[in-house]
């Protein structure tokens, strides 16, 4: 029997009271007796999940990490009714997920949020599986908002590579940001064909990557850049080199050169200088110095075969300017840099700076720079000329001047002008007599020398002595600064005479900290010196914190490795000084002494320049009215636990080639 009851008037429930029936079974002729009873009870059903669906609102986010998008899963049955209670495992390949599991509803349904993460700053599509048992559902959300912005220096190229152009890409997230260490490709499309130098790369820490574009074939072409999942081209036109007006060469004596951007000339050497001029009828050409065949400053010279040529001559040294161009069509121009020095060597003279250096000690070495210039009897300066540097007085104590030997410059670079030449002199173990140490320098196969007239005296270095000196010292254990973005050596300068006794209490030791030279590497380890790779001295050569037209892209190993120094040259040029002045960090401008002649400082410097920078620690004083300064070189270091516990945990090299 069955009985069901009202609980109240708020509804009604089903209750259950007896879930046994009785039946009695009889046949023909039964005396009516029960034959048998049975009870049976209801079973629960677990519905499983058939299907699944994914759906998003917005369909994209941002590459910044700006934004995020709804997704909503449904769980239903093979009768397509909703499945409450399902577990729903959640992965996406590229991303960040809110959850990597939910559990539907009573409507079958639950909730996470995706956006785009922070390891990749790229235009991407990310793909979202959900499973449920055997079951499973992918789903598409685009992560977009990357930009790539190209620009070059030259949209014309010559079809001989000649005249390049510097191709700079830049890429950006959806907010703007610069993308650091993003893979960059170059491709090219159409009739007309290019180089690239090189053809794909890593950005620097400002988003940026610059490649040299020159010409190869004729024609139209079409460069395209690919980085951060987005693209970017820019249109060339690669014109015949006999099409093309420019200087194509210049010759002097016996010697040609083929399109040049900067040559030089001796006093009485005749310059011919060959424009080529298509379509033009006249050649116009000027010279901020000299005469053009025997004239005046400025010449006008008939097209012959779509060639013009004029000779340039001089009676004065230094830096002239040569413009070309087509008179009808001034924007026909081309232009050249000529370096004019004299012939003859009259006298030379002889700078140390510093004048007086501490003793080496260790890794710890006295350096001073020594700068040698010559002249003629009316003082221009003289090119080429042979110079050999000596040490008149050693002390036995291993000084040392390196190169012995240099020639005058008669092009100017970044530190030396016209008619000079550089050497270093390194002290040794021993300090100097009073006088010092002298060094000579004499132009080969002439008398003329320091030390006799009518040149200037020799060098003198003092080693040593009376003046103070300088050493150094750093802790072995490195310290985090506030938010873990950089290091805190601390270090010590210690100013002593030489006898050893501390500089006076309070003495004032003036530091600064210069980024010497950078390496490229990769996983914690710096590249060896190669052709492409290693450690290359700071491009901004004279540290005038000011990119001259001759140091961008110039590439000089740090190491002293006569095998490789042809793999020296030019490199990447960006128009930025590489590295920044501040990447090897900051010291404080001074510090001031103690009773035991040492003073405390700490050098602070972001993680981004650990390992890759070798920065020079310098410190100057005054002792009793000797002055001393020392120079320290040494690699950035970094924490062990970032570069050995198993995986590096420090940036690449932002630097290449």
């Amino acid at each position: 029997m069955i009985r069901l009851i009202k609980q109240n008037s708020s509804g009604v429930i089903l209750a259950l009271l007896a879930a046994t029936m009785t039946f009695t079974l009889g046949g023909c002729g039964s005396n009516g007796n029960a034959a048998s009873t049975s009870t049976t009870t209801p079973t629960t059903v677990t519905a499983t999940v058939a299907s699944l669906s994914l759906s998003a609102t917005p369909l994209s986010v941002k590459s910044d990490n700006s934004t995020s998008s709804t997704l909503t899963v449904t769980a239903v049955d093979a009768s397509n009714a909703a499945v409450s209670g399902a577990v729903v495992s959640l992965s996406a390949d590229t991303g960040f997920l809110s959850n990597n599991s939910v559990t539907t509803s009573a409507s079958g349904t639950a909730t996470f949020t995706f956006s785009s993460g922070t390891s990749s700053s790229a235009n991407r599509t990310a793909t979202i599986t959900a499973s449920s048992g055997a079951v499973s559902k992918i789903f598409a959300i685009q992560i977009v908002g990357s930009t790539v912005t190209v620009s070059s220096t030259a949209n014309t190229l010559p079809d001989n590579g000649t005249i390049p152009s510097t191709f700079t890409v830049t890429a950006n997230d959806f907010a703007g940001n610069f993308v650091p260490n993003t893979s960059v490709t170059l491709s090219q499309s159409g009739p007309g064909k290019v180089t690239f130098t090189p053809a794909s790369g890593l950005t620097d820490a400002n988003g940026v990557f610059t490649s040299t574009v020159a010409g190869a074939t004729a024609g139209a072409t079409v460069v395209t850049a690919t980085a951060v999942g987005a693209t970017a081209t820019n249109n060339f036109t690669v014109s015949p080199t006999s099409a093309t007006f420019q200087i194509s060469s210049t010759t002097n004596g016996g010697t040609t050169i083929s399109f040049p951007l900067q040559v030089s000339m001796k006093i009485g050497d005749s310059l011919v200088v060959s424009v080529n001029a298509p379509g033009a009828a006249n050649v116009r050409f000027v010279s901020s110095m000299g005469v053009w065949n025997g004239g005046t400053l400025t010449a006008t010279v008939p097209v012959s075969a779509g060639v013009a040529s004029a000779t340039l001559t001089t009676t004065k040294a230094g830096i002239a300017s040569v413009y070309v161009d087509n008179p009808a069509a001034t924007s026909s121009n081309a232009s050249l840099v000529v370096a004019m020095t004299a012939t003859t060597a009259y006298q030379i003279t002889l700078q140390a700076n510093p004048s007086l250096i501490s003793k080496s000690v260790g890794t710890t070495k006295g350096v001073s720079t020594l700068l040698a210039t010559v002249t003629d009897s009316i003082g221009q300066p003289v090119g080429d000329a042979p110079i050999a540097f000596s040490i008149v007085n050693p002390t036995g104590g291993g000084e040392s001047v390196s190169p012995a030997f240099a020639l005058s410059a008669s092009t100017t670079t970044a530190s030396l002008g016209l008619g000079q030449a550089v050497t270093s002199f390194t002290s040794g173990s021993l300090s100097s007599i009073q006088s010092g140490i002298q060094v000579r320098a004499q132009v080969l196969g002439t008398t003329v020398s320091t030390q006799t007239p009518p040149s200037g005296n020799d060098a003198s270095i003092i080693i040593g002595g009376t003046a103070a000196s300088i050493a150094y010292g750093s802790a072995t254990v490195l310290k985090e600064n506030q938010n873990a973005s950089g290091y805190i050596l601390s270090m010590s300068v210690t100013v002593a005479d030489s006898n050893g006794n501390p500089a006076p209490l309070g003495t004032v030791v003036n530091l600064s900290i210069w980024p010497v030279a950078w390496s490229t590497g990769a996983i914690c380890k710096f590249d060896a010196d190669g052709p492409t790779a290693g450690t290359f001295l700071n491009e901004d050569a004279n540290e005038n914190l000011f990119l001259d037209p001759v140091e961008d892209g110039t590439r000089t190993f740090y190491a002293d490795l006569p095998a490789i120094v042809a793999a020296s040259g030019v490199g990447t040029t960006d128009g930025l000084i590489t590295p920044s002045s501040s990447a090897a960090g900051t010291v404080p401008a001074s510090v001031i002494t103690d009773a035991t002649g040492t003073g405390y400082f700490d050098l602070n410097y972001g993680k981004n320049s650990a390992l890759w920078i070798i920065a020079r620690l310098r410190a100057r004083t005054v002792v009793q009215g000797s002055s001393a300064m020392n120079e320290l070189d040494f690699r950035l270091p970094a924490l062990a636990s970032d570069v050995t516990s198993g995986a590096c945990k420090l940036p690449d090299s932002p630097y290449k080639f």
